[in-house]
């Protein structure tokens, strides 16, 4: 169970510093055009993502959430599952229309990542 807490500790760090380079990356596309460098950072960006949240979520079964306090029973949980669906429809947007729609995306599932994440943990 350590190596779990330790990874999604770890993990932490590789979606915040994705989540830049998705939010870089998108604003180049929409400023430039071009759409390469944009579509990767935002693919990399989900994909570290679903796995924070898978580890999350098999932490959270082993733990036995619902014991915790609101905050790791509930609005972490939570709020991570709605970050990760807010950037999984940014980069389809990303991907499929404008270059730049994904950025808007990306940004509010940042905030919602930043919002949840326990700092002091």
């Amino acid at each position: 169970m350590f190596g779990l807490i330790l990874a999604h500790s770890v993990m932490r760090w590789v979606v915040l510093v994705g989540a830049v380079a998705a939010l870089v990356g998108a604003r180049l596309a929409g400023d430039r055009g071009q759409e390469g460098w944009g579509g990767r950072t935002g693919f990399l960006y989900t994909l570290a993502l679903d796995v924070q949240v898978l580890i999350g979520l098999v932490i959270w079964t082993l733990e036995t959430g619902w014991r915790l306090n609101a905050f790791f029973a509930f609005i972490h949980p939570v709020t991570m599952v709605l970050a990760m669906l807010v950037a999984h429809f940014g980069r389809r947007r990303q991907v499929r229309s404008v270059p730049a729609a994904g950025f808007w995306a990306y940004a509010a599932s940042l905030g919602l990542v930043l919002a949840a994440i326990p700092w002091r943990a």
